[in-house]
């Protein structure tokens, strides 16, 4: 897999993300706020972005801990947490897009993934001055 085959989805409000397809494997995950609903394939390069992150397990299950962290005030995603310290709202406002994961091997997948994330991170870095808001390690 060669990082022209990064595509992630289309933008999809948080409260909607159980539509987006690939929901249940491994991938990278773009969290985003928007006034306005974005049309079109997510770019991750988007100044909108707020957190950028990963799972080599299932998008679904790591959103709902996101999800327990940012709006509930409960431990398991430390992203979560820095986005309630940071926006303390409950995500009127908030979008998700994914990039899953499918057909490699595990143990390449996760080096991969793992890959995708932090190069994400630092080219929004080069881009804006510093990682999303929420990103913090």
């Amino acid at each position: 897999m060669e990082d022209s085959e990064i595509i992630f989805s289309h933008w999809t409000r948080w409260t909607e993300r159980t539509l987006l397809k690939g929901i249940h494997s491994p991938g990278v995950y773009l969290l985003a706020h928007f006034d306005v609903e974005p049309a079109g394939q997510a770019n991750p390069r988007a100044k909108q972005i707020v957190y950028i992150g990963e799972t080599c397990k299932n998008l679904m299950r790591r959103w709902r801990q996101f999800n327990r962290s940012a709006f509930e005030g409960k431990f398991g995603h430390s992203g979560g947490r820095t986005y309630r310290r940071v926006f303390d709202d409950q995500g009127d406002n908030l979008y998700v897009a994914a990039f899953a994961v499918e057909g490699l091997d595990e143990q390449i997948r996760s080096l991969f993934i793992r890959y995708v994330e932090r190069k994400l991170i630092w080219d929004f870095a080069r881009n804006w001055g510093a990682a999303p808001r929420c990103n913090r390690k």
